[in-house]
């Protein structure tokens, strides 16, 4: 039988915010949705004008704080990145697809991983990055590696970035 220790406190996004949290080290997140950013950002606000360097660690476990049917495209969207998303940096990252994954491991590059039988664990790394990539760029990367699509070549910088735009664009 475990018990939490008295140090530890729960408390849900949005409502009104009964608990003390003056002295709070570490804030968890778990699970964060789109219809919460703006809690947990005045939450982090909050403790961060109280607290300053007080606040050790702020940890975001599968946050989802931007889901387009909730923060749009537009504006919106963006400025919340901008204020509360841009300034994370992921510590673990594990995404799921239909072929293979996407890790990160603190302080390693993010990875995309193939499934592949003959590989030790079933998996394969076909490439590392310094920076998450975005979606397409990892639907990219893996239809490179087996051939669907060739890789850009170097060069015409403004004319690939517009034809991956046009691409992108015909794609939604």
């Amino acid at each position: 039988q475990s018990q939490v220790p008295p140090c530890v406190e729960f408390a849900s996004c949005g409502g009104v915010q009964v608990s003390d949290n003056s002295r709070d080290a570490i804030i968890l997140f778990y699970c964060p949705r789109a219809s919460e950013a703006e809690f947990v950002e005045e939450i982090l606000y909050d403790i961060e004008g109280k607290r300053g360097d007080g606040l050790k660690m702020s940890v975001m476990v599968n946050p989802l704080l931007v889901d387009m049917g909730v923060t749009g495209f537009g504006m919106a969207g963006r400025r919340l990145r901008e204020r509360l998303i841009d300034g994370l940096a992921p510590a673990y990252y594990l995404r799921t697809l239909p072929w293979g994954a996407l890790t990160r491991v603190w302080p390693q590059l993010f990875t995309v991983w193939q499934e592949d039988e003959g590989a030790e664990g079933g998996y394969r790394m076909i490439k590392a990055m310094d920076r998450l990539p975005s979606n397409p760029e990892v639907e990219d990367i893996y239809d490179i590696e087996n051939g669907a699509m060739n890789a850009p070549q170097e060069g015409m910088g403004f004319l690939n970035a517009l034809g991956d735009f046009v691409n992108g664009m015909t794609k939604l």
